[in-house]
């Protein structure tokens, strides 16, 4: 698991652990050099960009692996090749939000980044400086070509803040040469797991940090309860739903290692040591160098009900830096998102070779894609994004500490729901 990853699931769960069909591309602009989106461009070079030929410049600061990080890199040049805009990438270094903090109230902040969504409820409701850009008159594609969920992540209080291009979630993984079948149920994944499950001996019938709400949120969710409500604004932890979902969970716990920290759990299931893992994409390109049959498939149903994992949705954010930007470098930022996010091939090219979710429509329902990634898709449109509202920042910890007490044996799931709930409401 890469560093962004480690950082990505830190953001989202408070604890150590987002050719057919092209975009169109804006090539307007009346910046003649094209600004970088600092002073905005005032067409020095005695073009006015009237006639649509002069592009312009916008910044785009990225936080990511090696390998997504060369791909992004061979997209802009593609992107600029075929269109009159440049755009300059930057790694800005440290924790992207807090560089965010600092740049944009400074106006030295980038036009557009890449992060998962849940960033947009935090900084929609910025108003001194204002954090994002309501790109809703400046963005051509409709959103209809995403998928629902992709739609929902990218969108808050009406304005469109982002433009989508793959989704992350946690589903099941399975070693071939232990698993005859992948379980349908969770009666069929227990039985299974009661084979293999003997700890004196090392081995253990799951991989799975089950303290960490992001990968616990499907089964708690499972019965329709939600953790956060993003309709009243509020926490559903201590519903009945909900408690359905956390002793369906907590059955679980008995076959995972005695410490439910990321690195012991997922060592065991890497090693052959546990014929199930409930992982994110992410992990795929690890696991297939270990496990020579490595098989991906949804989550088991709990009594008939699909479990409801929370998804990150990775996005381009545009930034209040276009705001006071010319048209051209608003042009040139939306641009690259709307042509990247929309171009099939693109799309389907970085499911195969980043192991990408696609929320792409067309991408996801032309069945090519490989089995892994169609796996980790359909699971995905079983659950819901992580909600965006500032609220669920008071979520994650509360939820974090109840997980734990359930597993150490210190609380019943019950009771450490209601006093999870309980803390929630009274930092909202």
């Amino acid at each position: 698991m890469n560093e962004k990853r480690r950082t990505l699931l830190k953001a989202m769960g408070g604890t150590t652990a987002l050719a057919g069909l092209a975009g169109c591309i804006s090539t307007g602009g009346d910046g003649g050099d094209g600004g970088d989106g600092s002073d905005g461009g005032d067409g020095s070079d005695g073009s006015d960009g009237s006639d649509g030929s002069s592009g312009g410049t916008a910044t785009l600061w990225t936080d990511l692996s090696d390998g997504e990080d060369e791909a992004m890199s061979s997209y802009i040049d593609q992107y600029e090749s075929q269109s009159p805009n440049t755009i300059e990438k930057n790694e800005p270094g440290g924790e992207l939000d807090q560089q965010l903090e600092t740049a944009i109230p400074s106006g030295e902040g980038p036009d557009s980044w890449i992060w998962a969504h849940d960033w947009i409820g935090r900084f929609a409701v910025r108003e001194e400086p204002p954090f994002l850009y309501d790109a809703s008159d400046d963005v051509d594609a409709s959103l209809d070509v995403f998928t629902e969920t992709a739609q929902q992540a990218v969108q808050f209080d009406g304005a469109l803040h982002g433009l989508p291009f793959a989704s992350e979630t946690v589903t099941l993984f399975y070693n071939e040469d232990m698993v005859d079948e992948p379980p349908e149920t969770l009666e069929d994944m227990i039985s299974v797991m009661d084979e293999f499950h003997d700890p004196e001996n090392g081995e253990y019938g799951l991989s799975y940090p089950v303290t960490d709400p992001y990968f616990a949120s499907g089964f708690i969710q499972a019965y329709g309860g939600d953790i956060f409500d993003t309709e009243s604004l509020e926490t559903a932890l201590d519903s009945d739903a909900c408690k359905q979902g956390m002793d369906a969970l907590e059955r679980l716990f008995d076959y995972v290692p005695a410490d439910p920290g990321y690195e012991s759990q997922i060592v065991a299931f890497a090693d052959g040591a546990a014929p199930f893992a409930i992982n994110g994409p992410w992990e795929i390109a690890n696991l297939q160098s270990e496990i020579e049959n490595l098989g991906v498939t949804t989550l088991p149903t709990v009594d008939g009900n699909n479990p409801r994992t929370y998804s990150g949705i990775q996005t381009f954010y545009f930034s209040a830096m276009l705001s006071d930007a010319d048209q051209s470098t608003v042009d040139a930022a939306t641009g690259l998102a709307e042509w990247y996010t929309t171009n099939e091939e693109v799309v389907a090219t970085n499911a195969e070779e980043q192991g990408y979710i696609p929320v792409l429509s067309s991408v996801v329902e032309d069945g090519d894609l490989s089995d892994d990634v169609q796996a980790f898709a359909q699971q995905v449109d079983h659950g819901v994004p992580i909600p965006t509202h500032p609220n669920m920042n008071a979520v994650w910890t509360p939820l974090t500490e109840a997980l734990t007490r359930v597993f150490n044996g210190n609380q019943e799931s019950g009771p450490a729901l209601d006093q999870a709930a309980s803390e929630i409401r009274e930092n909202q």
